[in-house]
Protein backbone atom coordinates (compact mmCIF):
# COMPACT_ATOMS: atom_id res chain seq x y z
CA UNK A 1 0.00 0.00 0.00
CA UNK A 2 2.81 2.24 0.86
CA UNK A 3 4.48 1.48 -2.62
CA UNK A 4 1.60 2.96 -4.45
CA UNK A 5 1.26 6.29 -2.97
CA UNK A 6 5.15 6.73 -3.21
CA UNK A 7 4.30 6.10 -6.84
CA UNK A 8 1.21 7.76 -7.24
CA UNK A 9 3.22 11.11 -5.90
CA UNK A 10 5.99 10.29 -7.69
CA UNK A 11 3.82 10.15 -11.16
CA UNK A 12 1.64 13.54 -9.83
CA UNK A 13 5.25 14.94 -9.29
CA UNK A 14 6.15 14.05 -13.20
CA UNK A 15 3.29 15.14 -14.43
CA UNK A 16 3.39 18.71 -13.02
CA UNK A 17 6.79 19.35 -14.27
CA UNK A 18 5.66 18.46 -16.99
CA UNK A 19 3.03 20.63 -17.81
CA UNK A 20 5.26 23.57 -15.84
CA UNK A 21 8.05 22.89 -18.72
CA UNK A 22 4.96 22.83 -21.64
CA UNK A 23 3.92 25.99 -20.48
CA UNK A 24 7.40 27.86 -20.47
CA UNK A 25 8.36 26.68 -24.00
CA UNK A 26 4.93 27.75 -24.64
CA UNK A 27 5.27 31.63 -23.60
CA UNK A 28 8.92 31.17 -24.89
CA UNK A 29 8.04 30.65 -28.75
CA UNK A 30 6.54 33.83 -29.06
CA UNK A 31 8.76 36.33 -30.83
CA UNK A 32 8.40 40.20 -30.73
CA UNK A 33 9.55 42.25 -33.21
CA UNK A 34 9.48 46.06 -33.78
CA UNK A 35 7.87 47.14 -37.02
CA UNK A 36 7.50 50.96 -38.65
CA UNK A 37 5.08 51.49 -40.85
CA UNK A 38 5.69 53.37 -44.61
CA UNK A 39 2.00 53.72 -44.84
CA UNK A 40 -1.31 53.77 -42.75
CA UNK A 41 -2.70 50.69 -41.93
CA UNK A 42 -5.46 49.87 -44.76
CA UNK A 43 -8.48 47.84 -44.78
CA UNK A 44 -10.03 45.75 -47.49
CA UNK A 45 -13.07 43.28 -47.43
CA UNK A 46 -11.42 40.65 -45.71
CA UNK A 47 -7.62 41.86 -45.91
CA UNK A 48 -5.57 43.65 -43.38
CA UNK A 49 -2.95 45.48 -45.27
CA UNK A 50 -0.10 46.20 -43.31
CA UNK A 51 3.21 48.14 -45.34
CA UNK A 52 6.31 48.47 -43.26
CA UNK A 53 9.69 49.50 -44.16
CA UNK A 54 11.11 45.36 -44.75
CA UNK A 55 7.77 44.65 -46.85
CA UNK A 56 3.97 44.86 -47.28
CA UNK A 57 2.12 42.13 -45.54
CA UNK A 58 -1.70 41.52 -45.95
CA UNK A 59 -3.15 39.43 -43.42
CA UNK A 60 -6.71 37.95 -43.85
CA UNK A 61 -8.73 39.84 -41.00
CA UNK A 62 -11.21 37.11 -40.23
CA UNK A 63 -8.51 34.77 -39.96
CA UNK A 64 -6.66 36.75 -36.98
CA UNK A 65 -7.51 35.92 -33.41
CA UNK A 66 -10.64 38.12 -31.82
CA UNK A 67 -8.67 39.62 -29.03
CA UNK A 68 -6.28 40.70 -31.55
CA UNK A 69 -8.83 41.87 -34.61
CA UNK A 70 -10.59 43.78 -32.23
CA UNK A 71 -8.25 45.81 -30.68
CA UNK A 72 -6.44 46.42 -34.39
CA UNK A 73 -6.65 50.07 -35.46
CA UNK A 74 -5.72 51.85 -38.20
CA UNK A 75 -2.18 53.22 -37.25
CA UNK A 76 -0.67 55.78 -38.50
CA UNK A 77 2.53 56.36 -41.33
CA UNK A 78 5.76 56.23 -39.30
CA UNK A 79 4.51 54.99 -36.15
CA UNK A 80 6.56 51.73 -34.92
CA UNK A 81 4.62 49.03 -33.46
CA UNK A 82 5.41 45.53 -31.50
CA UNK A 83 3.85 42.42 -33.30
CA UNK A 84 3.92 39.59 -30.65
CA UNK A 85 3.28 35.98 -32.74
CA UNK A 86 4.57 32.40 -32.63
CA UNK A 87 6.74 32.34 -35.88
CA UNK A 88 7.48 35.87 -36.38
CA UNK A 89 5.06 38.44 -38.72
CA UNK A 90 7.08 38.21 -41.59
CA UNK A 91 7.93 34.16 -41.41
CA UNK A 92 4.05 33.71 -40.55
CA UNK A 93 1.50 31.76 -42.73
CA UNK A 94 0.05 34.92 -44.07
CA UNK A 95 -2.99 34.11 -42.90
CA UNK A 96 -2.55 36.11 -39.32
CA UNK A 97 -4.10 33.25 -37.17
CA UNK A 98 -0.23 33.31 -35.19
CA UNK A 99 -0.73 36.78 -34.43
CA UNK A 100 -1.08 36.78 -31.04
CA UNK A 101 -0.93 41.10 -30.10
CA UNK A 102 0.19 44.23 -32.09
CA UNK A 103 0.45 47.38 -30.27
CA UNK A 104 1.97 50.69 -30.17
CA UNK A 105 5.68 50.08 -29.01
CA UNK A 106 6.31 51.19 -25.51
CA UNK A 107 7.58 55.12 -24.97
CA UNK A 108 9.83 55.49 -22.28
CA UNK A 109 8.31 57.44 -19.54
CA UNK A 110 9.21 61.07 -18.68
CA UNK A 111 8.69 60.55 -15.23
CA UNK A 112 12.12 58.76 -15.73
CA UNK A 113 14.18 61.21 -16.89
CA UNK A 114 14.87 64.19 -14.28
CA UNK A 115 14.02 67.62 -14.67
CA UNK A 116 16.65 70.49 -14.71
CA UNK A 117 15.55 73.78 -14.39
CA UNK A 118 17.37 76.81 -14.80
CA UNK A 119 17.93 79.31 -12.46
Amino acid sequence: MKRIQIHAQAIRRCLSFAVFGLLITHTAMAKTEQITLKKSIEFGEEAVIINTTRGEVILNYYALPDKVARKLEPYKKGQCLEVESKHGFYHDTGDGQYIQSIRPCKTKSSLARPKVSAS
